[in-house]
Formats: structure tokens, sequence, C-alpha cells
């Protein structure tokens, strides 16, 4: 599965859990029901996500230039010292 599409169902169990939130019967007089909470629940996880994936993928990406695909000039990974693409080169590729 790739990044993208492990983000979109890391967003739609977002959506869930907000939306199972809103409606939980221990918020008493202000629980939310209706038509209306899956709407609400997507904006408040959309709002959210940005600020969730912002810095994996700055991870992800200092992690690439520890680790590029394509090695040095001698085609070796410059921190694991092994042929390009390392292992951890190609799950961060993989999984983009």
């Amino acid at each position: 599965m790739s990044l993208s599409e492990q983000l979109e169902t890391a967003h739609r169990f977002g959506v869930r859990a907000a939306m199972a939130g809103l409606q939980d019967a221990a918020l008493e007089e202000v629980r939310l029901t209706g038509p209306n909470v899956p709407r609400l629940a997507d904006a408040a996880v959309s709002s959210a996500t940005p600020f969730v994936r912002a810095p994996l993928l700055a991870l992800i990406s200092q992690a690439l230039l520890l680790h590029p695909p394509a090695g040095d000039d001698d085609e070796r990974c410059p921190t694991c010292g092994t042929s390009a693409p390392c292992a951890t080169a190609s799950t961060l590729v993989m999984s983009a």
C-alpha cells in the first residue's frame, strides 16, 4: 500500500473515531446527532491532518537525504555503505 493510500486509510479511521466521539452518550447534553455528524467529523479530521502529515513527510524527506535511492557517486548508500538503494531507501520509496 502506498503512502498516499495509507494516509487516506488513516483519514477514514480518524473520521470514524471523530464521529464516535461526537456522538458519545457520555457527552450528555452536548452530544451531537443527526446527518451532519459525518461532515463535522470529516472537517475536524481534515483540519488536523496537515499538522499530522507535515512532520511525517519531513521525517521521510530527512531519511531520504541520508539514504538517497540512487546512492552516491559510487552507487552506494552514504549512510549504510551498502549498494544503492539500501533497505531503508527501498522501504521509503515503496511507501511514497
